[in-house]
């Protein structure tokens, strides 16, 4: 019998078969490790900005309203943070009022704490009120004594070291104090996309953290609706599979 061979039509068809196969087979590997990646990736931006959402929540909820600004070209979101709030009976004008404070603070030490009475609001105000805090102090915000040691009720005279003048001007319509942190914190988006956390003590902020990153857009913040103290926040990232728009509003906690 006669051995017979491939011929050479043969072995290129067998070629370009494997080649076909080959091209097929990398093109789905590489689809696949496409999916991957870009899967990963946008689940890693929406999981930032959820953690950045919540976080600014969270934050706000315990946020002054009268405080609360956005800037001009809605990068950043300012506010004064909140220790505590409460009532006081009869007023602080004649310095004869009474501030029922919370049983978790009772014969608790404070310092550099403020209190806040009826204070303006810094949209009325044109920011100018509280853009300073606590450099300067708003009108109707005054300091308490140093290490104060609060006691129930809180009379006036203890509270303050001046009480003549009192340093208010107005009593509040529903007998209502508020005590402020002597700090201002804001959000503020950065031109690399970057969504960063910062603190004044004093008179000069300091970056504390970075929040998030990959903003499209740094106006990120709508207006804030002082009558609602609501304020919406949009996120706009980048990823490879196109644009991730996340929006929510949030609600500002303490009221005047």
């Amino acid at each position: 019998m006669k051995h017979r061979g491939f011929t050479l039509i043969e072995l290129v068809i067998v070629l370009v078969l494997i080649a076909i196969s080959s091209m097929i087979g990398l093109r789905f590997i590489s689809d696949m490790a496409y999916n991957h990646v870009s899967s990963a990736e946008r689940g890693q931006a929406l999981a930032g900005a959820r953690f950045a959402i919540e976080r600014l929540r969270r934050e706000l909820s315990l946020a002054y309203g009268p405080s609360v600004y956005v800037s001009a070209n809605s990068r950043c979101i300012s506010y004064v943070p909140v220790v505590v709030a409460g009532t006081y009976t009869r007023q602080v004008l004649d310095a004869s009022a009474e501030f029922i404070m919370p049983i978790s603070l009772e014969q608790t030490a404070m310092n550099g704490t403020n209190m806040a009475i009826n204070a303006p609001s810094a949209i009325d105000s044109d920011l100018a009120a509280w853009q300073s805090y606590p450099a300067d102090l708003p009108e109707n915000v005054v300091g308490l004594k140093a290490g104060i040691t609060m006691a129930n009720p809180l009379a006036f005279a203890d509270a303050f070291t001046n009480t003549s003048p009192t340093g208010f001007t107005s009593d509040s319509p529903k007998e209502r104090y508020t005590l402020l942190k002597p700090e201002q914190v804001r959000f503020c988006s950065r031109d690399n996309g970057d969504l960063v956390r910062e603190v004044r003590s004093n008179s000069s902020w300091e970056q504390l953290s970075r929040m998030l990153t990959g903003l499209q857009s740094a106006q990120i913040f709508g207006d804030y609706h002082q009558a609602s103290q609501l304020v919406t926040v949009d996120f706009t990232l980048t990823t490879r599979d196109g644009d991730l728009v996340l929006s929510s509003q949030l609600q500002v906690g303490y009221e005047p």
